[in-house]
């Protein structure tokens, strides 16, 4: 006697999937408040920009135009608590959810993530503005592949360590840091799947005749030259999930 498949089976598989997502992209949300307090405003200055602003500054056709590549850069010198950061990543990734699949996403959501560069002067806002960046990572990477990021994996990883070289502490004012030490920041050089990190100083942006310091170029350079051709200390090249590794 001859027996069907359909005929032992003892339920339908099909009955069991489901297209319902587990995570969903989440809205950014923003603090209303503008000033955190009177002191913090005449001693530094320090007012936010409120979030229709951002995204009204941001919706400009130029602007619209380099959110949709990669590798077009941008770079706060006031970065506060990562208002103008924040919608930056948040609408690269979205333009990298529509161009990926689930092979592509990693590279091309680090690719994005390393063209964002900042300063900001006050630590606490540093931090937040670091955490805000990631939380926004992994919150695009868990609802387009449906599942949790681990803090154990390569992505997680080169992730936060791109956010700790392109958003760093200091004053722009100076080009030093609180350690008074010259700003210094970090190119992403690609090259196929991997990438080279150059390191460069913020001072070194500007032709400012300054013999002391010995990364300065000769007449202005563009933060984003993709120019190999300098001074700056290079590391090896890595993949772009492992830039991490030391």
């Amino acid at each position: 006697m001859k027996i069907n498949k359909e005929e032992i089976s003892l339920f339908d598989e099909q009955q069991f999937e489901t297209n319902d997502k587990k995570f969903e992209l989440k809205n950014i949300v923003e603090d209303d408040n503008l000033i955190k307090s009177k002191d913090r405003v005449q001693h530094h200055g320090e007012v936010f920009t409120p979030k229709w602003m951002v995204k009204k500054m941001l919706a400009e056709p130029s602007i619209q135009e380099k959110l949709h590549d990669l590798h077009a850069t941008f770079f706060e010198p006031s970065a506060g608590e990562g208002a103008f950061l924040k919608e930056i990543l948040h609408q690269k990734l979205n333009y990298v959810d529509q161009i990926s699949n689930k092979t592509t996403w990693k590279n091309n959501a680090l690719w994005a993530l390393m063209s964002i560069y900042a300063i900001e002067l006050l630590e606490d806002n540093l931090v937040k503005a670091r955490q805000a960046m990631m939380d926004i990572f992994i919150n695009h990477y868990q609802a387009f592949m449906q599942k949790e990021l681990s803090s154990n994996t390569d992505l997680y990883k080169s992730a936060q360590y791109v956010i700790n070289v392109n958003i760093v502490q200091g004053n722009t004012l100076t080009y030093r840091n609180a350690k008074n030490k010259l700003i210094e920041f970090g190119e992403w050089i690609p090259s196929g799947n991997k990438v080279k990190l150059s390191t460069f100083t913020y001072k070194s942006l500007f032709n400012n005749g300054d013999i002391d310091d010995v990364d300065a170029n000769e007449g202005q350079l563009s933060l984003f030259d993709e120019s190999e051709d300098s001074n700056s200390k290079n590391s090896n090249v890595k993949l772009i999930t492992k830039v991490y590794e030391e």
